[in-house]
């Protein structure tokens, strides 16, 4: 998938998501859609643009960027910002993983806790597991009984390769949706609306991606149920509201009856289900998709007006000193 152009008046995109570029694919179904100009642009290319066309601009992948990166990113939300654009998740303002989950656990959204590994921070109750603060890889540890089974995936993970400054431990907090199969649900929040995503079900804790065969009639019937229904909104909405977070969709499960956030993806991928061997959880799909182009409507500019020029982070004015990294830009 291709950086938007940023040059000639006559082009007409409404939503920019600008994303990191190895993860521009994430969009791919949404750009299809019929019913909104949806496009994507790389960091590579819009930290270096001398102008950029008005348009509703989200800002996502804020997790991947350097610090150098995150800094120029908030700067040019900014200066979108004062030109008059419609503007979601400030680079400035939206927390990543740990200090989203830190907040989500002092606020009580979330019951269970997480520790930095830099800070030599040791958890005070088990178990729990390793993770990095950034990407979406899931844990890198099993479960960990004890503090010096803690030290001992901390080891072996720094041998490994992962930076300490990327390590965290994260309590565990999940319980089986029903016998031994697990759900993951999510939420959408995009703007100032909510749309239910699709659940899902493994036969394992750690649910990432899904297992074929694991659901049944009455898994995926309870999930036509959440998609109507949008049972979880307007609960979930408080968790992206503590991260500062408009628009991503948030990663939870239910635990003793209550949601608990285990991340919000400010890329998420979307997908689509045309066939199924239960075929609700196709008419399941219909309903999301509908909702998500309400919302994506709703968050829609019209265009109109001149480009905007941007005056860029004041140390990259002077381009002329950075002109290996402009070949990074298509």
């Amino acid at each position: 998938m291709n950086d938007v152009a940023f040059a000639g008046e006559n082009y007409r995109a409404m939503i920019i998501h600008i994303v990191t570029a190895a993860h521009r694919y994430t969009d791919k179904a949404i750009v299809a859609l019929k019913e909104i100009d949806f496009r994507v642009m790389s960091y590579q290319w819009a930290l270096w643009v001398p102008r950029l066309k008005r348009a509703t601009y989200i800002f996502g992948d804020t997790d991947r960027l350097s610090s150098w990166d995150l800094e120029r990113a908030a700067h040019l939300y900014c200066e979108l910002a004062a030109a008059g654009c419609r503007v979601l998740n400030d680079p400035a303002r939206v927390r990543q993983r740990f200090e989203l989950l830190r907040t989500l656990k002092n606020r009580k959204i979330n019951r269970f806790n997480v520790w930095r590994v830099e800070d030599d921070e040791l958890p005070d109750r088990f178990p729990v597991f390793l993770r990095t603060q950034s990407a979406h890889r899931g844990p890198i540890s099993g479960l960990l009984g004890s503090t010096k089974e803690v030290a001992g995936a901390v080891d072996q993970a720094l041998r490994e390769g992962f930076p300490r400054k990327e390590l965290m431990v994260v309590e565990y907090c999940a319980e089986p949706f029903r016998d031994n199969l697990f759900r993951k649900l999510a939420e959408f929040r995009i703007g100032e609306l909510m749309v239910p995503s699709l659940c899902v079900h493994e036969n394992r804790w750690s649910v990432k991606q899904g297992e074929l065969g694991v659901g049944d009639q009455a898994a995926y019937d309870d999930e036509y149920e959440i998609a109507r229904t949008n049972r979880y909104g307007e609960v979930i909405r408080g968790a992206f509201e503590a991260g500062e977070i408009q628009y991503g969709r948030a990663d939870f499960g239910m635990v003793g009856g209550q949601p608990q956030v285990y991340e919000i993806n400010t890329n998420p991928n979307f997908g689509r289900v045309t066939e199924h061997p239960f075929p609700i959880r196709v008419d399941a799909d219909k309903l999301v998709q509908d909702r998500l182009i309400e919302a994506f409507q709703s968050i829609d500019s019209a265009p109109g007006g001149s480009s905007i020029r941007i005056d860029g982070h004041p140390l990259v004015r002077r381009r002329s000193r950075y002109l290996p990294w402009k070949n990074l830009c298509p």
